[in-house]
Order: C-alpha cells, then structure tokens, then sequence
C-alpha cells in the first residue's frame, strides 16, 4: 500500500469516526432506574426537571427512535475568557430488567474563550469543556424524585 493510498484509507476511517461522534452524543453519562411510566409522564417529569434547573425546552419529547431528549443551552456569562459557559441536558431511557426503566442523564458543558467581549453572547467562542456530572446527578435525581412522587400505589 502506497503512502498516498493509506493518508486516504485513514483519513475516511477519521471522518466515520468524527461524523458518528457528532450524531450520537458521548460523554460522562449517570445512570439510574425508574419505574415503568408512559413516555408522556416521562418528558413531563423531565421537562419540570429542565425548568427547575433554568434549561428552556426546545424539543417536544422524547425522540420516537432513539428516546432521547434534549433541553436548550442554559447560558452563564462571566467577565473573564474561560469563566462563562453554557449547558444543555441530554436524558436517554431505555427498558430495563423487572419492567423498569434505565435512565441517563448527561450535562454538556462548553466554555466561553472570547477574550475580547466576554460578555457578549452573540461574540461567544465556545469551546468543549468536561460534562457536568454533578449537575447531571442531581436532574437525575429530580426526574427519580418526581416519578415516585407522581405514581399512584
């Protein structure tokens, strides 16, 4: 194999890679069990968990496909470059054992670099940063909390 012919080899192999990471979120997941509900029960208690936290709502639910669901950016400006940052919740159910439900829970966090107008959402350069697993923790909770508190017995 020429030098020329493995660049292109690797370089399609990259952009699989990169392309599916961009379609399928990763990052730092918490994951707990909940009861079997209805998916509309379901966004409901999320969505109160969203708006609890100050996450704006921009889907209408769950993914009919996928089951995922995912808030607006929650955005914190601060005066300095690397100080501001915006988050967006991502939460992903699937079946469980014992007619459950496992849900995940992510926060995805980006820091604001722009040193010259830091405060300016609309000059924002964002730039990934480490999820939020103690935030995500705590929307887990929320949505487990509320559920609990919602299911007739």
């Amino acid at each position: 194999m020429t030098n020329s012919s493995l660049a292109a080899a690797v370089s399609v192999v990259l952009l699989v890679v990169t392309s599916s990471c961009n379609s399928t979120p990763g990052g730092a997941w918490v994951e707990g069990d909940v009861p079997t509900v209805s998916d509309t029960v379901l966004w409901e208690m999320t969505r109160r968990a969203f708006r609890r936290e100050g996450f704006p709502q921009t889907e209408p639910g769950f993914g009919p496909v996928d089951h995922t669901a995912k808030s607006g950016w929650r955005t914190k400006l601060a005066p300095f470059s690397g100080q501001g940052f915006r988050e967006r919740v991502w939460v992903k159910y699937s079946k469980a054992g014992a007619g459950g439900l496992a849900l995940k829970v992510r926060v995805e966090r980006e820091v604001n670099k722009n040193r010259a107008r830091p405060l300016d959402p609309q000059h924002a350069d964002w730039e990934r940063a480490s999820d939020s697993v103690e935030r995500a923790r705590f929307i887990l909770q929320n949505i487990k909390s509320a559920l609990f508190i919602n299911i007739p017995r």
